[in-house]
């Protein structure tokens, strides 16, 4: 027989939450791909003679500002459902998830809208460092309305993630990686990373999904 663990706590609350979002939801996946080289050379110019890693700009701060820049035009992307109703906020709450000991844990950046990279950048490295050291505040991790997970550092280069309840999407972020495409009758190497949004159908139709993310593409593709 082998080794057995009793659910509780973290693990009990996210076993609970991921169950009633994969029955409640019917999601769907759209993913595209984005050639980072404009923001990968964006992230390394906002960096320059910045020693305090605290301060620095990864892609995560960078999407962020994209979702809820594309989010102003498509405002269903930053809503929740919940006693059929929909909610569209007002301000956009975007969280990240945050591997932490035996779970996961998603703190939350609010208005992000209003907040400048270096702004979205110094909050987010402050929110994860005391995630992983248990120092959050109730309200960090509560009024989310948007959430990314970023699993490309592990070389993953496609996962579907199970949508945050009672947000209606989710952004799956992959690894970058250098891929030969033709330009100009030429084949070229570009830093290429795939974008996997899963949004709720009942609010979020195909349509609109596809109109959101290609948004959010094209912001990066040319900063």
């Amino acid at each position: 027989m082998g080794k057995t663990e009793k659910v509780s706590g973290m693990r009990k609350i996210i076993a609970e939450r991921m169950s009633d979002s994969w029955h409640v939801s019917p999601r769907v996946v759209y993913t595209l791909s984005v050639d980072m080289t404009k923001p990968l050379a964006y992230i390394d110019k906002l960096n320059q003679g910045k020693e305090d890693k605290s301060k620095k700009v990864t892609v995560n701060h960078i999407l962020m500002r994209a979702c809820a820049d594309a989010m102003k035009e498509y405002e269903y992307v930053n809503s929740s459902f919940a006693d059929n109703t929909i909610t569209i906020h007002d301000e956009i709450n975007i969280g990240l998830a945050v591997a932490v000991e035996k779970g996961l844990i998603v703190p939350n950046i609010k208005d992000v809208g209003s907040k400048s990279i270096d702004e979205i950048a110094e909050t987010v490295n402050d929110l994860v460092y005391r995630a992983r050291n248990n120092k959050l505040n109730l309200d960090e991790i509560e009024g989310g309305t948007f959430t990314i997970t970023n699993l490309g550092m592990m070389g993953i280069e496609n996962f579907s993630p199970i949508i945050n309840q009672p947000e209606v999407a989710i952004l799956a972020v992959n690894k970058i990686i250098d891929t030969p495409v033709a330009e100009d009758g030429q084949i070229v190497i570009r830093p290429k990373m795939n974008l996997n949004f899963v949004a709720d159908h009942r609010v979020i139709d195909g349509a609109y999904a596809a109109r959101y993310i290609k948004t959010v593409k094209e912001i990066l593709e040319n900063l």
